[in-house]
């Protein structure tokens, strides 16, 4: 899909991110954690909608941004990124550097939720400051509410926002909610690995996820799952959830790598 349309007089640049979603679509990412443009540019060629630049748990900083946003732009894919905080600074800087949607992690309550909104809004409605680095030099707008609107994502992967989901979703402004497993588990008392639960725990934590997506779709809010293989993000599509990622760079790396060289090897080495 097109990443950023060209949009003539004074309406508002569309997002292909949310019109996918007000369509009814479903998004399916791919996950950046290694800062390097060739790896976004293989990334976003993959046939993935978009592709997630991870602040948080991946190597990217906000100075890597705008390389690694236009190698992906460059591939028509969407950019995303997850911000490493909920915070004006980090927020505002990853949407000046040409994001179309944030990821906000570890949201718990609806003042977090309406602290994040604030923060991709200017002027009255939030508290953005206006300084988008790229959208001076491009064509288009210049208006501050004539640039691209973002996509709002948080990450509901606590004991606290699990409680407040309903809450959180009924939030002006949240666009969707994305269960981070690894850390809800951990929130539960319970192992990452879905393979070391116990058929309790594996019962409980099934049970998180499908509170989170009711929520959303109490609320028309697009349910997300965090997911590192493409089998997995089909089942959790065919549920009903319409962000998914599919594939993590180190994470197939490393998979298979370690599948060759174990095929290279003889036998008993």
């Amino acid at each position: 899909m097109p990443n950023r349309p060209a949009t003539p007089g004074s309406l508002p640049a569309p997002n292909p991110l949310l019109e996918t979603w007000r369509s009814g679509g479903s998004i399916v990412a791919t996950w950046l954690t290694i800062p390097h443009v060739v790896v976004a540019e293989i990334l976003a060629a993959s046939g993935a909608d978009a592709v997630v630049v991870d602040q948080q748990h991946g190597g990217a900083t906000a100075a890597d941004l705008i390389a690694l946003f236009l190698a992906i732009e460059g591939r028509r894919a969407s950019t995303i990124t997850r911000v490493p905080e909920n915070t004006v600074a980090s927020i505002g800087r990853s949407l000046d550097a040409g994001a179309l949607g944030v990821i906000v992690p570890m949201v718990g309550t609806p003042d977090e939720a309406r602290a994040a909104v604030a923060a991709c809004r200017h002027g009255a409605a939030g508290s953005r400051s206006h300084g988008p680095m790229r959208a001076h030099g491009l064509p288009g707008p210049s208006d501050p509410e004539d640039l691209v609107r973002p996509a709002l994502i948080l990450q509901i992967e606590t004991m606290a926002g699990l409680a407040n989901v309903g809450t959180i979703a009924s939030v002006p402004g949240v666009d969707a909610l994305l269960v981070g497993p690894n850390d809800l588990a951990l929130s539960l008392g319970m192992p990452v690995a879905a393979a070391d639960r116990s058929a309790d725990e594996e019962r409980v934590h099934a049970e998180a996820v499908e509170r989170v997506r009711l929520a959303c779709a109490a609320h028309g809010v697009v349910s997300g799952m965090y997911c590192t293989d493409g089998a997995s993000a089909r089942a959790f599509l065919d549920r009903g959830f319409r962000f998914v990622s599919a594939a993590t760079d180190s994470g197939v790396l490393e998979i298979s790598v370690r599948r060759e060289i174990g095929h290279a090897r003889p036998a008993g080495r």
